[in-house]
């Protein structure tokens, strides 16, 4: 592991529109809210160079700074231009365009403050799990998320064919995996190549739904804070 550059990238724009502050309102027992919780982690993943928050946001930044200086030498809080931090921003030019020209070396840990319950030791397996596999010829990681359910679309089934079997064992479906946005891993040398934060042959790291479980709503923000102050109650890791 000490013979890649890992950069931990976390995007944490300004302006939430669904759940206002977000970023860094309180949440469960951090007074700097999803931000302090996901540096904490972060800071306890070992072979991390540099864990760069990229923000709009002035409140981000500050509390970046303040945590650089108090908890992890490595935080470094990146002022990122308007243009790139609005909703209407187009995702696959921040991408091209912005975060794959960050650093000309090193691979991104791209992750997201939204995501509270991917912990360090999770994001340590990750990275062990990449390592693994470019042994195995594979260029990137996404995590994903397992769906062997009855999926259809408005044509019919998209994973059986109930020619075959009406009503196959759930077990014999064929698996789909969705991208839950947890971590991205790639160089950013791939990441101009591609323009796009996936490479040509992704490593699969399944996260189960209880941990991939992020924020984008109200509802989502206090269930999750919910499950977070029992974990810390009961004194499990985060």
């Amino acid at each position: 592991m000490a013979d890649e550059d890992y950069i931990g990238f976390i995007p944490a724009r300004a302006g939430s529109e669904r759940v206002v502050g977000k970023n860094t309102r309180p949440f469960a027992r951090f007074e700097k809210g999803l931000l302090e919780l996901k540096l904490r982690q972060m800071a306890k993943v070992t072979g991390l160079s540099r864990i760069v928050v990229s923000s709009n946001d002035d409140e981000v930044l500050s509390i970046s700074a303040d945590f650089a200086r108090t908890l992890d030498s490595r935080i470094q809080p990146l002022e990122r231009p308007d243009e790139w931090g609005s909703s209407a921003t187009s995702m696959g030019l921040f991408i091209s365009d912005y975060i794959a020209h960050l650093f000309d070396q090193g691979t991104i840990v791209w992750t997201h403050v939204t995501s509270p319950l991917i912990t360090a030791a999770v994001y340590q397996d990750i990275i062990g799990a990449y390592e693994a596999g470019k042994r195995d010829g594979f260029d990137s990681l996404i995590t994903v998320t397992k769906l062997q359910k009855f999926i259809w679309n408005r044509e019919g089934p998209v994973n059986y064919d109930p020619a075959v079997e009406r009503w196959p064992r759930s077990q014999d479906l064929e698996p789909l995996f969705e991208i839950n946005h947890g971590v991205y891993m790639m160089p950013f040398a791939l990441m101009r190549e591609r323009q796009d934060r996936i490479g040509h042959k992704p490593k699969f790291y399944e996260l189960p739904e209880t941990i991939a479980m992020d924020i984008d709503w109200p509802e989502q923000f206090t269930h999750l804070e919910h499950l977070v102050v029992e974990r810390v109650v009961k004194g499990e890791a985060l």
